[in-house]
């Protein structure tokens, strides 16, 4: 494989500039789905109506499951796996 050269300072300042809109768009995107992700946090927690405040739980950027969202409370409240709904089918 060819080692290539690094690229300059002026060529890093042209990339950047390219990318910028696609910087933007995603930052978007994103407060959009998290609008929505709180949304529907809020819903469950209504309908549900536990003693703690639930919430979708993530790892590593993924969506494992659903947990209490105060750290004391999930003893009393364990993360319920997104995993365990696919060994039902």
């Amino acid at each position: 494989m060819e080692k290539r050269e690094k690229l300059s300072k002026e060529e890093i300042k042209i990339i950047s500039e390219k990318v910028k809109p696609f910087f933007e768009e995603y930052w978007n995107l994103s407060s959009e789905f998290d609008n929505k992700v709180k949304t529907l946090t809020d819903k469950m927690n209504e309908e549900l109506k536990t003693e703690t405040k639930i919430e979708f739980f993530y790892v590593d950027g993924e969506m494992v499951g659903i947990g209490a969202e105060d750290y004391s409370d999930r003893e009393w409240f364990p993360l319920i796996h997104e995993n365990e709904y696919d060994e039902e089918d």
